[in-house]
């Protein structure tokens, strides 16, 4: 047995250890020579786990439901890439509020919405308060991921989930979508002149290591997973690492012009803006230009481009996962 010991900062309120006790158990089967590594969390250490993923996500939503109710009912002014007026402000808040799966919401993704909202003072403190609340809820369930709890199967047997999931399902919440709980609201640090929107299709690459292969590998009893499996014992001690390719998706960035400056000496940033910008309006100040991508734009360069020479090898390596090698250093 191990200690796994997570550190949580909320703002300015003291550090807070949160201490697990886990089984740490080998899987001799994966591939020879790479140990795989299991954390299975012991039974007295789930129920005290439980009650704070609980009030941890009750808080959070408590945050999002004052900031809506804020927008909602006070002096904000919205633009949104589809609607005008206050239909904007109405979508706008449903975007901060979506955290839960739709019937036809893919699990890894999270709702995009263009947008702009300027809000007064209390607004503004409710919105960073939120960015508070989704930081300590990631703190919380991300360890999680990597711990495992068995549940019984409707058919039979059991099968080992992330712990996170188990507590989710044990509170009625099992359709949470934790991309879009953990992703924060996008706050200027000053006052916009100008933002533009660019779209990119584009593919998130992590460099894994073998063991990390190995522990993916290590639920799925799939023909497909088992030759990857042991395939992955014949690779060379020298090769440590293998890259996790995920899908093309779309990238949605803003650039950015301020007024002045912020309080880092910049006049001009570019964010991630899959959810709409808020910033604070003082009374009276004229609104920014904004520029939205047009929805056939793909964002594709308009002149040719000298292409990138890819650190991967063009074809995946493993059958069950987008798993590549990486090219060789010459």
């Amino acid at each position: 047995m191990i200690v796994l010991q997570v550190r949580r900062i909320a703002g300015f309120a003291a550090c807070v250890d949160y201490t697990y006790s886990v089984l740490l158990l080998a899987n001799f089967c994966i591939v020879f020579g790479h140990v795989v590594w299991c954390m299975y969390m012991l039974p007295e250490e789930y129920e005290s786990t439980r009650l704070r993923v609980a009030a941890s996500l009750r808080a959070l939503e408590r945050g999002l439901q004052d900031l809506a109710d804020a927008l909602a009912h006070g002096d904000a002014v919205a633009v949104n890439a589809a609607t005008p007026g206050r239909e904007a402000l109405k979508e706008i808040c449903d975007a901060y509020t979506a955290i839960d799966l739709g019937m036809t919401d893919a699990p890894n993704q999270s709702v995009v919405t263009l947008g702009v909202i300027g809000v007064d003072r209390t607004a503004l403190k409710l919105a960073e308060r939120v960015n508070e609340l989704k930081a300590e809820f990631r703190e919380l369930c991300a360890p999680l991921q990597r711990i495992r709890r068995r549940v019984p199967l409707k058919e039979g047997g059991t099968e080992a989930i992330p712990v996170v999931r188990a507590i989710l399902r044990s509170i009625q919440r099992s359709d949470l979508n934790l991309l879009a709980a953990y992703r924060k609201l996008p706050i200027l640090g000053a006052v916009p002149q100008s933002i533009a929107y660019t779209r990119a299709r584009t593919r998130a690459v992590y460099r894994k290591t073998i063991e990390q292969i190995g522990d993916l590998l290590q639920s799925n009893d799939s023909p497909a997973a088992i030759r990857d499996r042991a395939r992955l014992s014949t690779l060379r001690a020298t090769e440590t690492h293998l890259a996790l390719v995920r899908e093309h998706y779309e990238n949605i960035r803003a650039n950015i012009a301020y007024v002045g400056l912020d309080r880092r000496g910049r006049g001009r940033v570019m964010i991630s803006a899959e959810l709409p910008i808020l910033y604070w309006r003082k009374p009276g100040m004229r609104e920014p230009r904004v520029q939205f991508p047009s929805l056939a734009d793909s964002g594709e360069p308009t002149r040719a481009r000298k292409p990138r020479k890819s650190l991967v090898e063009p074809d995946p390596w493993l059958e069950s996962l987008p798993v590549y090698r990486y090219v060789p250093r010459r």
